[in-house]
Formats: structure tokens, C-alpha cells, sequence
């Protein structure tokens, strides 16, 4: 049986670009002949959303040739129920703390977003689950620290731990995590966060896609699959120090003008030290994000640069780029991009 795996595509009444992924993906799952479209959570950025697009999602989805599974997510934990209609092709899966779904081959379960720890969720779930689709923050070490800020605090919402995944199902189907896709395993288990469809915010950086699963009784494949229309953010780093303002300038309005992918939304991150007047530097970048902003469907700068000035009255910080003179340039700012925040925390 194949299945598409999505989350979070957050349809919201004025964001239109956010319903015609959604168009798109159903288009594409029928090009793959898919059976199940799973949305793990968060399908509307709020119940309010949902009321006002629910009809417009049932009419999406009343000529499918395979049936979408829904859960609920913690923006749209109220957005479905026996009360609400989606149409015949839309199974879902609200029954808390889980929810059985029997295919002819597989066991399927839906864990719905709740105000609880996962573990509460689960204790008396059932062995041999093929596929379990749930909705949380996932504390795994390897990467969830660097994520929590990236995700806006959004780890308090349903807890769930390595532990309570082990040997759970053969294919765990996340929703959650939004900023990219993210698969791992705990013993048997393979779990999943295709990261959102759409580039929701800023966070969102690389091109979107989703997972593709084949399994039957014995066998499992996995395919991540890019979403080809979505636009998506690519971070890019410049440090500048004195002497190679210009030079910077003139790097970063290289990179925009040979950027030709029209779905890249580039984030441009300046920081450093300047020589010279920080309020004229300031005024050329922002001079040449307005002069680029046209090109992109969205072009960010955020600039955090300080007068040299500022460091150069300490002894040990003049004695020190003192030493660095002889380096060549490309050493030379390596160098001073690595030391040169240390200095700044040690010297406040």
C-alpha cells in the first residue's frame, strides 16, 4: 500500500498560496497512486480557519481515488469530529487517546493532538502496528536542541521521548516540526517529520517536501519527495571587518543577482565590524535589499554589525589583529570571525 505523509500545511482564509499546495500535493498523490494521504496535524492554522475553508477542502477532496487520513494537530484540535463534514474520501481519526484504522492488510493509528505527554497517550496501544500517525515535539537529542528555538517554544506541546517510539510501529508519521524533514530510528521504528509543505515562516529553510511509504505485510520503502512549486528560504552568511566593507558589499549583490531559482527566498545574515559609519553601512544594505526585494517572493536581511572602534580601545584585541596582519585575507577573516564574538561577550 502506498501512502503520502504531509503535516502542518497550515491553511489559513488569506494565504492562498498555502491552499494551492495543498491542491498540488492531492493532484500528486494521484499521480503516484496512492491509497492513503496522511495529514499529521495542523491540516488549518486554527479552528476558525478551518470553519471558514471546511467547505472548500470537502469540494478538493470529493473526486479523490484514495482516502485522506486526518488527525487533529494543536492549531486545529477542534476542527473535526462526527459533527463536522469532509466528505466520504476524508477519514478522521479523533478518537482519543487512539484511534484504530483496519485496512485489509495493515494496522493503522492515529494518536490526536491532546494536552498531555505522548506516553499518557499510548500506554495501552496495541503491538504489531504497522503505521502510526501522530502529532508532537520529539525530544531526540541529535537534534531537537537546536530546533526549539527555531520551532517558537512549540516543544511544550505533546511531549514525546525516544523511549516511548521504540519498536512502536514499523513507520511512525509525524507532524509538528515544521522548519525541515527529519527521519530517524529507534530500533524498529522509522519516524518521520516531512517538515511543512510550505514555507510557513522564516525558519522554513530548504526546498519543502514530503514522504512517499510502499508497505505491505513484510516489506517497507521510503521516498522523499520535493514539492516542486513551494518557494522556500536559504540562509546565507557574510562577516565583515574593516577593510572589506566594500568587498562584502559587493559579494552580497553578487549572490542576489545570480540567484535564478524564482522559488528561493534568500535570508541574507550580516555581522561583523565596520571602520566606518555604521548608520551609512546600515543605509547601503538596506539601500540594496529594496533594490533586490522585486526579484524574490521574499528577500530578509538581518544585519548585526558594530564599529571596530568599539573593540580596538582594549590592548589585547589591537595586540591581536596586530599578529593577524601577515595572514592572507581568506585566513585573516576566518580567524577573526571565530575570535571576534568572543572578544565582544568577554569585553562587555
Amino acid at each position: 500500500m502506498k501512502f503520502l505523509h504531509t503535516a502542518d500545511i497550515h491553511l489559513k482564509k488569506d494565504e492562498e498560496k498555502r491552499l494551492d499546495i495543498f491542491t498540488w500535493l492531492l493532484k500528486r498523490a494521484g499521480e503516484l497512486g496512492v491509497d492513503y494521504f496522511i495529514i499529521a496535524g495542523d491540516l488549518f492554522d486554527s479552528d476558525s480557519d478551518a470553519t471558514l475553508l471546511r467547505n472548500e477542502v470537502r469540494r478538493l477532496c470529493e473526486s479523490l481515488k484514495f482516502k485522506l487520513l486526518i488527525i487533529p494537530g494543536n492549531h486545529d484540535a477542534n476542527s473535526y469530529g462526527p459533527e463536522y463534514e469532509y466528505g466520504e474520501n476524508v477519514i478522521q481519526l479523533t478518537e482519543r487517546p487512539f484511534q484504530l484504522l483496519r485496512s485489509k492488510v495493515l494496522k493503522i493509528y492515529g494518536v490526536p493532538y491532546a494536552d498531555c505527554g505522548f506516553s499518557d497517550c499510548v500506554r495501552d496501544l496495541p503491538h504489531d502496528i504497522d503505521v502510526l500517525i501522530a502529532h508532537g515535539t520529539l525530544y531526540d537529542q541529535s537534534f531537537i536542541f537546536r530546533l526549539l528555538e527555531d520551532e517558537d517554544q512549540e516543544a511544550k506541546y505533546m511531549p514525546i521521548f525516544p523511549v516511548d517510539l521504540e519498536n512502536i510501529a514499523r513507520y511512525v508519521a509525524m507532524g509538528h516540526l515544521h522548519s525541515r524533514f527529519i527521519e530517524l530510528r529507534y530500533d524498529g521504528t522509522r519516524v518521520v517529520y516531512p517538515g511543512s509543505p510550505i514555507a510557513i515562516d522564516s525558519k522554513c529553510v530548504g526546498a519543502r517536501s514530503f514522504q512517499l511509504l510502499n508497505i505491505d505485510e513484510k516489506r517497507m520503502g521510503t521516498e522523499k519527495h520535493i514539492v516542486d512549486m513551494a518557494a522556500y528560504y536559504v540562509a546565507k552568511d557574510f562577516f565583515v571587518y574593516p577593510g572589506v566593507e566594500e568587498t562584502i558589499l559587493h559579494d552580497i549583490e553578487k549572490y542576489l543577482g545570480d540567484i535564478n531559482d524564482v522559488k528561493i527566498m534568500p535570508i541574507i545574515a550580516v555581522t561583523g565590524y565596520i571602520g566606518e559609519n555604521e548608520k551609512k553601512y546600515l543605509e547601503l544594505l538596506s539601500t540594496m535589499q529594496e533594490r533586490y526585494a522585486g526579484k524574490f517572493e521574499d528577500l530578509r536581511m538581518d544585519v548585526e554589525v558594530q564599529s571596530w572602534d568599539k573593540l580596538m580601545v582594549n590592548p589585547l584585541v589591537r595586540n591581536f589583529v596586530a599578529k593577524t596582519e601577515n595572514l592572507n585575507d581568506e585566513l585573516r577573516l576566518k580567524v577573526f570571525e571565530i575570535a571576534f564574538p568572543v572578544f565582544s561577550k568577554v569585553l562587555k
